[in-house]
């Protein structure tokens, strides 16, 4: 004992640069041994819960009746609003040319007037000024007649604005301000004419029509059921033409139908929650739309959603493709395959990074989809219950070894 007592004292700093140089190794080789294992910062993300499916547009809508061996020329452009009463639409008549030409001449007038005025730069020229660039830009990138044609309209009522805001900054009786009040008593002329067809209600006006009209009785939609409901349905999966004609869209009433699959979303689907739907025909536009009713058969829920914001750019729809939210789960999100399982232990765990090693670290899946997991820490009574006692938790930015 006593020799090796002295050999101990004789190679002392042998000894400890031999205990340095293996301490050493075990950490590289651990160091290294992580490095080559993937790994993930937890981050905090959602998870909706939803259905990818077709929604139908049933709307309230009002056919005008007119003459249709006369050709119609619009006082309202497509897409705009109307009162009930107003002039939307007008015969066409040498009067109505003659007015026409007439306001046609003096806008121009008005053009060339306006061109030798001082530069005008009050808030409301700016700010229409933006608004012409806006739509100019938008014209240039769109490839839609129709839209091509709502932008022009746009921007014919800017710049008539334009004028008449820079008349009113006019003396009373410059030759300006003269031009724009007969523009303004024409225009009065052409709305009251006797050729004029008026709006029978308020709403968005449109030229469009498709025999589509009378498919439903609007103020019974609530009450109808899942037969009523598919047929509507397959009328909409039909051929749609389209074709000239008048007709007003209430757009403060409309409901969305939807047609989904019975099974996991089941339990998310209640009367009177508000879901947000996003329309994946209009750029994922999101509609905010309250669920006031839901029926079932044997495979299919039947859910109509009433809308309580605008549906400008919808009212010549019938059917759009869409992604329902049933449900938003928010928390620590991690990829599916940083979450280990073992049937042994009877729990799922991840691996978190402490140090140059790695530790088990319970956790529980609050909800998952193909690759992601929201996930959460098991309480204390969940930990007692599987006997662990180390004691580390997951949050927000540690790493995780992933498979």
């Amino acid at each position: 004992m006593s020799k090796v007592i002295d050999f101990l004292k004789s190679n002392i700093k042998v000894i400890i640069v031999f205990i340095l140089i293996l301490c050493f190794v075990i950490f590289f080789f651990s160091k290294n041994s992580l490095k080559k294992k993937t790994t993930y910062t937890v981050i905090d993300g959602t998870i909706e819960q939803s259905d990818e499916t077709n929604l139908y547009v049933l709307k309230n809508e009002t056919l005008v009746d007119y003459d249709s061996t006369q050709p119609v020329t619009a006082i309202v452009d497509q897409g705009k609003r109307t009162s009930k009463g107003e002039a939307i639409a007008t015969y066409k008549s040498d009067n109505y040319d003659d007015n026409q030409s007439q306001i046609e001449n003096i806008d121009k007038q008005i053009q060339t007037l306006v061109k030798d005025l001082p530069p005008t730069y009050s808030a409301d020229i700016s700010n229409i000024d933006n608004e012409i660039l806006n739509y100019s830009t938008q014209i240039q990138n769109e490839t839609s007649y129709t839209k091509m044609q709502e932008y022009k309209a746009k921007l014919d009522e800017l710049a008539y604005r334009k004028i008449t805001v820079i008349a009113n900054s006019t003396p009373d009786s410059s030759a300006i301000r003269d031009l724009v009040n007969q523009r303004e008593e024409l225009v009065n002329i052409s709305k009251q004419s006797s050729n004029n067809i008026w709006s029978p209600v308020s709403g968005l006006v449109t030229y469009k029509i498709d025999r589509l009209e009378n498919t439903y009785e609007y103020n019974n939609i609530p009450n109808y059921d899942t037969q009523e409901f598919e047929n509507i349905i397959s009328k909409y999966d039909g051929t749609i033409n389209s074709e000239f004609g008048i007709k007003i869209v209430d757009n403060y009433n409309i409901y969305f139908l939807v047609k989904t699959k019975r099974g996991d979303n089941d339990q998310y689907i209640k009367q009177g929650t508000n879901y947000t739907i996003r329309i994946s025909d209009l750029e994922n536009k999101n509609i905010r739309a309250t669920l006031i009713k839901n029926i079932q058969n044997e495979e299919y829920n039947y859910s109509l959603f009433e809308i309580d914001n605008e549906i400008d750019d919808i009212i010549d729809y019938r059917k759009l493709s869409c992604e329902i939210v049933w449900n938003t789960f928010s928390g620590m999100a991690i990829p599916i395959n940083a979450i280990y399982t073992s049937e042994e232990k009877g729990y799922s765990y991840v691996l978190m990074v402490y140090g140059a090693d790695y530790v088990e670290v319970p956790i529980k899946i609050l909800q998952s989809s193909d690759s992601i997991a929201i996930v959460d820490n098991l309480t204390q009574e969940e930990l007692d219950n599987i006997g662990y006692t180390r004691g580390f938790i997951l949050e927000l930015y540690d790493e995780l070894v992933i498979q």
